[in-house]
């Protein structure tokens, strides 16, 4: 495996040394063997004293038998769990993709130690690729969900199409806090002039054919309403404006 390689579901990206916990594994099976045979002695032992009942012997020596069965079994029960999580231990061992996508910023060679819950590789899902628009709410009115959308990356003539999949439900009011106690606290010091707030919408792209840009690619983005924008129809000055984004 190598950085920014395509990579299937469940393909192997590596393996940690799997000898230490393989032997955890031996030791947790052995442990579930022997207590298994040693219930069986004792269900056997304890049903025979049951069934020999009080006129063979006394009452405690049964409700011992009993007890030593229960306690065997307990201690069994503990064995096999600790079995399992010894096998689930050893399956962690090899890290394997969770979906399609493309690595990146690989951190671990082979013979490298790392630590538990450190990061040794990133995982750039395939086909989640969508596009995060902050628009000014001065022009919410025209962005809807289901409006289509084109998408054109920085320094590309490319033009993506997209779909409007949702509009954020709310922002941040930069001019209002609370304080310890929970009330609303408002800058006294507003200013005059007031920018508007840019609110996130999240963009849907098309089908695309391969991986051409890779994700946090700056774009522009133009909502074009409930239909695609023929493109035949562009003014010169709009085409002008495609063509210097080549050398932006």
């Amino acid at each position: 495996m190598h950085d920014n390689q395509l990579v299937k579901k469940d393909q192997v990206l590596f393996t940690i040394d799997q000898p230490r916990y393989q032997k955890a594994l031996a030791e947790a099976e052995a442990d579930v063997a022997y207590y298994q045979v040693l219930a069986q002695e004792k269900r056997q032992e304890a049903g025979r004293r049951n069934r020999l009942g009080v006129q063979a012997m006394s009452r405690e020596e049964i409700d011992q038998a009993n007890n030593v069965l229960q306690t065997v079994l307990h201690q069994l029960a503990k064995a096999q769990a600790t079995r399992d999580l010894a096998k689930l231990d050893l399956e962690r061992t090899v890290i394997r993709a969770p979906a399609d996508g493309w690595v990146t910023n690989l951190n671990v060679y082979a013979g490298e130690f790392i630590t538990r819950g450190s990061t040794a590789v990133a995982l750039v899902k395939k086909n989640s690729f969508y596009v995060q628009a902050y628009m000014e709410e001065t022009k919410l009115e025209g962005v809807r969900p289901g409006y289509r959308a084109e998408i054109t990356p920085l320094g590309s003539n490319r033009v993506l199409k997209g779909t409007v999949d949702s509009v954020a439900a709310g922002v941040t009011n930069a001019s209002s806090t609370s304080d310890a106690k929970g009330m609303a606290t408002i800058d006294s010091n507003l200013e005059w002039v007031r920018l508007a707030q840019r609110v996130p919408v999240r963009i849907r792209l098309d089908e695309q054919q391969g991986n051409l840009w890779p994700a946090g690619t700056t774009a522009t983005v133009v909502i074009t309403g409930k239909q695609d924008r023929d493109a035949s129809q562009d003014s010169f000055f709009r085409k002008l404006a495609h063509r210097l984004r080549e050398f932006g």
